[in-house]
């Protein structure tokens, strides 16, 4: 093919078209760059590249140009390797509210037993607070009833001042009356003597109103003495009377003390037993918290297991589908020729993957 040397020349590959530099003299014209530059992954020259084109062309059961079949195909590649990953997100979407839902329930129950047990310690404190009201009684009970010993000793103490009192009485009117039967005595045989002797009686007038005078004061010393005895007497009686009313009172007393000592012994026996029985179900209401918060545990464990297990499968599936599209883009992106809209998608692909 014969050129003027002003023409422009370009380079014959379809998809190069760079200017060639002017012809010098006689001969063959370059038609290709000559310049080094290469095309697609095996670096073919400018007219290595358009033998490929040629050899592609010349392959094609006809020459229509490739139709959407071709994208469509590629968009069913794409679609499958896509479908994995949205399984994916699907399945963490479902472990994410399972995940939630799990521990919103455990936290409840936690809530619950805490309130519980709570409730439990408002009810023990209100035992113990009866079981104080119930010994600050018993302790009232035996502080009366020590108070009511003391009064039963002093009225004890004093029944026998005035016991004592009574003795020394009936003893000092034993005495009087015993001298008195000792001045009878005499005044017997003084008036056997008189009777005998009436010489005497002249002399024996002054003895006998000596004696008699006597006798009057003795009379009076044993009426005094037994006035006095009747006042102690009297004083034993109300010293009596006022034991027996200290020991009603300390009889009573001692009923109040053992109905109170009762009444705490059956308080600290009811309060002990309900503190026994909501420690026991304290206890097994926390053991069966503890039973379903470890069941929680393992089933949680169990799901996370299961789904690592099912995003780990997920996964090779999707790294089996990014190998198969990235195969598929390879056996594209070294065809001779593809629809411009191809050559886009795949410029992009890389991009967007």
């Amino acid at each position: 093919m014969t050129e003027d040397a002003g023409q422009v020349r370009v380079c014959e590959y379809r998809r190069c078209g760079a200017a060639l530099p002017p012809a010098v003299g006689r001969g063959s014209r370059a038609r290709f760059c000559q310049d080094g530059k290469t095309w697609g992954r095996r670096n073919l020259s400018c007219r290595d590249a358009e033998a490929v084109l040629s050899d592609a062309e010349s392959l094609r059961e006809s020459d229509t140009e490739l139709d959407d079949t071709a994208v469509t195909a590629l968009a069913g590649q794409v679609d499958r390797v896509l479908e994995p990953a949205r399984g994916l997100v699907e399945t963490l979407t479902t472990l994410r509210h399972q995940l939630e839902a799990t521990t919103a329930a455990a936290l409840a129950e936690r809530d619950a037993a805490l309130a519980e047990a709570d409730e439990h310690r408002l009810q023990r404190g209100r035992a113990d607070a009866e079981a104080a009201q119930a010994r600050d009684a018993a302790e009232t009970a035996v502080a009366a009833a020590a108070a009511a010993e003391k009064e039963k000793a002093a009225a004890l103490r004093e029944r026998d001042e005035e016991l004592a009192a009574r003795r020394a009485a009936v003893q000092e009117q034993q005495r009087a009356e015993g001298q008195l039967a000792a001045v009878r005595d005499e005044l017997a045989r003084v008036a056997d003597r008189a009777d005998a002797s009436a010489a005497l009686a002249g002399e024996r007038a002054a003895v006998i109103a000596t004696l008699t005078a006597e006798l009057a004061a003795t009379r009076t010393a044993l009426e005094e003495e037994r006035g006095r005895g009747q006042v102690a007497a009297a004083r034993a009686e109300v010293a009596e009377n006022r034991a027996d009313a200290v020991q009603e009172r300390l009889d009573a007393a001692g009923a109040e003390h053992a109905k109170a000592v009762a009444a705490h012994e059956a308080a600290l026996d009811r309060a002990r037993a309900e503190a026994e029985r909501r420690q026991a179900g304290f206890d097994q209401r926390l053991a069966e918290l503890q039973a379903a918060h470890e069941q929680t545990v393992r089933s949680m464990h169990e799901t996370t297991t299961n789904l690592g297990a099912e995003l780990r499968a997920v996964l090779g599936r999707a790294d089996a589908a990014e190998r198969e599209l990235a195969g598929v883009l390879a056996v594209l992106r070294e065809a001779p020729e593809l629809p411009e809209i191809l050559n886009q998608l795949l410029d992009r692909w890389p991009e967007r993957s």
